[in-house]
């Protein structure tokens, strides 16, 4: 087995020189290695191998510089440069020559006779000076929610597709020339549709929402691949809420590989012939975990071709069926650390330079830079004051809720202290979502200040099979809310939990779950955070933003308790928050929740937070409010004299 030569180049590593350093795990991290925005992120390699860019940030009282490296001397000074009117939040490479950025401002804008407060997303092209910016599709701003990079085009170093969705949310695909910077639109799309290219960029398929009640369904059409039409294939019914999504395409052009839950407990991946309407058997399938994607190479000379797998488990997994990829992945994995996820994230077109991302429960993010196969050069961190030695061990559980239904977990110890902790029940949003083995800034801080954080699976999450996945239909504050409690009692089981010492705290879904269990008789908390959370199941139909799929989708299973309802049986004290430029859960639900607790003589604090979305990224003013509230809170007014 080869073995990697690793080496630094200090001129290449980005220094925090505001942030004291921290000496081992015991010690209390300082507030400001938590909140900053990351040192060195989006870093990609040109297709000729020969430069580097990544977002950078040289002062933590600024925002990110667009950097380029010279890969063939990275001891040079880098050019440094920034968009004027955004805050830059994405970078690569579209040639050898031009750059995509993407920036985030401040947005506010009327439709229907209404102002929202929100933000938007700007796309530019550059050169890798930095002199010539230029805003595509510049003339549309004000109609524009957001541009995204469609397709690089990898085969095409003089086009790129990108895709332009307006504030009604519905999609359009334009035509870009990188040399005359003009556009042409290709697509126009209606909201609710969506488009899906092969690997050199060919739109070949397109979703539209059709029908209403049990005939609600998401409609795949696909181009036939002799003919060119358009032909009606599959659906994806609402009220099914199981079937084949598509994944990629093979290069042959009449295949599809397709995610499929059709009468399965988790997602397996097949093949589908658009002439013939055949289904094959399973090419990727595990009981244990759900089938994702498919890994496909963008090397010229096997552009497209179907390399591995991805699923999740209680990580990422990447399975390779390529022996070259394979072996490469083998070799980094050895050369770096265990416990962490290693990712080849960007490569050059001829396999000679290539982007290293690691990540995982006590690593932020790392980035390397792996030249000829052999070579490892540390580039940074995101966040380089956070060391992996001074964060908490997560690991991944199970137990067992009151009805018998095994619930997974994860579970982040304390970097100090002695069992029983005091302990915080975490449950994440959606809830159609999950959490992952991988790094959480909040569970790693509370770790950090002396609490054990379980991160519960509760049913209704996704990503752990259909049967945990129903299970949570109209269990809202009921069943749901139950396996959070349970988990609770399992942590004072096992010896982990002080039962007098346990908080919950929870955002977006998680907030609603935290207003939920401060109403609940026998609530086993001691206090509850919440952020931006629903307080009235009846406002989930009215949910800015939502399309009408989702409201057929998703809406039906939303039943249960309204924590807003009866918000004169709160037995414990809450402390919420909430972002006044939120649209995916107005603010109004926890000014209505914060009045009636008020009302009844409730203990209950409030924070608004100035600009804050409802969604990551946010920005450090942001990340400082929740953690000093969190620390704050939990440490002196969590119950009688504080967790």
């Amino acid at each position: 087995m080869m073995n990697f030569a690793r080496t630094l180049i200090s001129a290449t590593t980005v220094l925090l020189v505001l942030l004291p350093a921290v000496s081992n795990g015991a010690e209390k991290i300082p507030m400001s290695a938590w909140i900053h925005d990351p040192v060195i992120s989006s870093v990609n390699v040109s297709p000729d191998g020969n430069k580097l860019v990544a977002l950078t940030l040289s002062n933590v009282n600024k925002a990110a510089d667009i950097t380029i490296w010279d890969t063939n001397d990275l001891g040079a000074p880098p050019i440094r440069f920034a968009p004027k009117d955004t805050k830059a939040l994405f970078v690569t490479w579209l040639n050898d020559d031009r750059l995509f950025v993407v920036g985030r401002q401040k947005f506010d804008f009327r439709i229907r006779s209404k102002t929202t407060r929100w933000f938007r997303d700007k796309a530019y092209i550059v050169d890798t000076e930095g002199k010539k910016f230029r805003t595509i599709l510049a003339n549309r701003q004000d109609d524009i929610a957001g541009v995204s990079l469609f397709d690089r085009l990898p085969l095409n170093s003089e086009k790129i597709l990108v895709q332009a969705t307006n504030l009604e949310f519905a999609p359009d695909i334009y035509e870009v020339d990188l040399k005359s910077l003009n556009s042409k639109r290709i697509y126009r799309g209606a909201t609710g549709e969506s488009f899906i290219a092969d690997p050199k960029g060919n739109v070949k398929a397109k979703t539209e929402f059709k029908g209403g009640g049990d005939s609600a369904r998401i409609q795949f059409s696909y181009r036939n691949p002799q003919t060119d039409a358009w032909e009606v294939h599959h659906a994806f019914y609402a009220s099914a809420r199981e079937g084949m999504q598509p994944a990629a395409f093979d290069m042959d052009g009449r295949t599809v590989y397709m995610t499929d839950n059709t009468g399965r407990d988790k997602n397996v991946i097949i093949k589908y012939d658009l002439l013939d309407r055949n289904m094959s058997d399973p090419v990727y399938a595990d009981a244990s975990f759900e089938a994702t994607g498919v890994l496909q190479s963008d090397q010229r000379e096997d552009f497209g071709e179907v390399i591995g797998y991805t699923a999740q488990g209680a990580g990422n997994i990447r399975e390779y069926i390529s022996d070259e990829w394979r072996s490469l992945q083998e070799r980094i994995d050895s050369a770096l650390p265990d416990g962490q996820d290693h990712v080849i994230s960007s490569i050059s077109d001829d396999f000679s330079v290539a982007v290293v991302t690691s990540s995982g429960p006590k690593e932020p993010g790392a980035y390397h830079l792996l030249i000829s196969g052999s070579q490892l050069v540390s580039l940074g961190r995101r966040m380089p004051y956070l060391e992996p030695e001074n964060l908490a061990d997560m690991s991944h559980v199970h137990y067992k809720s009151r009805d018998g239904l095994e619930i997974p977990g994860f579970l982040t110890l304390p970097t100090t202290g002695e069992a029983p902790y005091p302990a915080v029940i975490m449950p994440h949003g959606g809830p159609w979502a999950r959490d992952a083995l991988r790094f959480d800034r909040w569970a790693q801080f509370l770790a950090n200040r002396g609490y054990l954080v379980l991160q519960p699976q509760y049913r209704g999450s996704q990503g752990w099979g259909q049967a945990l996945w129903r299970a949570g239909d109209k269990e809202w504050g009921g069943k749901m809310q139950d396996d959070k409690d349970d988990g609770a009692q399992w942590l004072v089981d096992q010896g982990l939990a002080d039962a007098d010492r346990i908080a919950m705290y929870g955002y977006s879904y998680g907030g609603y779950a935290a207003m939920a269990s401060i109403v609940r008789p026998d609530t086993p908390y001691q206090c509850a955070i919440s952020g931006a959370g629903l307080s009235e199941l009846r406002y989930f139909d009215k949910i800015t933003f939502e399309g009408r799929f989702g409201r057929e989708f998703q809406n039906p299973t939303v039943r249960g308790l309204s924590p807003l309802d009866i918000a004169d049986e709160a037995s414990i004290p809450i402390f919420i928050f909430h972002g006044d430029r939120d649209q995916r859960v107005p603010i109004e639900q926890s000014r209505k929740y914060v009045k009636a607790l008020k009302k009844a003589g409730k203990d209950v604090e409030y924070l608004e937070i100035a600009d804050l979305w409802h969604s990551l990224p946010w920005w450090p003013q942001h990340h400082l409010a929740v953690l000093e509230t969190l620390e704050d809170y939990l440490a002196n007014r969590c119950g009688p004299g504080g967790l």
